[in-house]
């Protein structure tokens, strides 16, 4: 009896010092895109604040390709000691969902959810001159013409759900016309080439404010904090399969009072009114969830996912 007292108390008691202790070294914070993008950069920033909440050095490696995946592979495979971390999207988080586009060598269930931190937004935008000015206004012409074209960065994506969510809904055939990122995106929609497109939003920033362009509603659940005179296509009654997130992933044994103490200083920078202004400025929205809501949250999204994927076709 003693001996198993001795056992639970030095269990208790180590767990505390692991804890307390942590973080000792330097942590890396794995990037599944290359430099430069909106994630890449959203991770940069979280990581500076991070490395000041922890006092310890972070420091952010990219590792793109796969469809993200070799970036999540990484994480997956990493000695769960919460000194190597994943800033994961959604494509890189929940990989089992994305067969038809991707193989993986690992599952969701081979990481650990800490927190979320961000989301992309993605706009339906249509030129300046166009004659719809708002989703109403679009979805009465594609019903009009029957089939609209739409710009999106491929069938995998949050803005081709968005529109096929819409379309179905009101009896549009919305037909996608995919381009490999927003530098071309945004040129076909200028040049008349597709009547609207799902660009993320720090892409058409500067174009929205030049009044050559403009966008109908965020691909969001609610308003963004840098565009809250524009709708989200949830207030406009349209119920999404999921939202793009960006959060903080670890390995699937990495210590919960690691992933604690993770979650907990995600909550205090995400609290942080500078910080906020510097992701506002970009474009990107604060979407914090601790531990338990981000699991359940990616719970949900997987199985509205699957199941949406599955009407699509887009399953092997």
């Amino acid at each position: 009896m003693c001996a198993v007292v001795f056992f639970m108390v030095s269990i208790a008691f180590n767990t505390g010092v692991r804890a307390a202790s942590y973080p000792e070294r330097t942590i890396t914070l794995i990037v599944p895109y290359a430099p430069g993008g909106v994630t890449d950069l959203g991770a940069r920033a979280f990581a500076d604040a991070l490395q000041r909440e922890l006092k310890q050095t972070v420091v952010v490696v990219n590792k793109p390709g796969g469809g993200t995946t070799i970036g999540g592979n990484t994480i997956a495979t990493a000695k769960p000691d919460g000194y190597t971390l994943g800033f994961l999207p959604t494509s890189a988080s929940i990989p089992e969902v994305f067969t038809y586009f991707n193989e993986a060598p690992y599952t969701s269930k081979d990481l650990k959810p800490a927190a979320r931190v961000l989301g992309p937004v993605l706009a339906i935008t249509v030129k300046a001159d166009s004659p719809y000015n708002s989703l109403k206004d679009l979805v009465e012409a594609g019903k009009k013409a029957k089939t609209m074209k739409m710009a999106t960065h491929g069938k995998s994506t949050l803005g081709y759900l968005v529109l096929r969510t819409v379309g179905k809904a009101e009896k549009v055939n919305f037909t996608d016309v995919p381009f490999a990122g927003d530098s071309q995106i945004v040129p076909a929609i200028l040049g008349g080439h597709v009547p609207v497109g799902t660009p993320a939003y720090p892409a058409i920033k500067s174009l929205v404010d030049a009044k050559q362009l403009k966008v109908l509603a965020l691909c969001l659940e609610k308003r963004a904090d840098f565009a809250p005179n524009v709708p989200t296509v949830a207030e406009l009654g349209y119920k999404l399969a999921f939202v793009s997130y960006l959060g903080i992933f670890a390995p699937k044994d990495t210590p919960d009072d690691i992933v604690k103490k993770l979650s907990d200083a995600a909550r205090k920078i995400t609290s942080d009114a500078d910080f906020r202004t510097k992701l506002n400025n970009m474009g990107t929205q604060v979407t914090y969830q601790d531990t338990a809501a981000f699991r359940k949250s990616i719970s949900s999204y997987k199985e509205n996912m699957a199941a949406f994927f599955k009407e699509e076709g887009l399953v092997k």
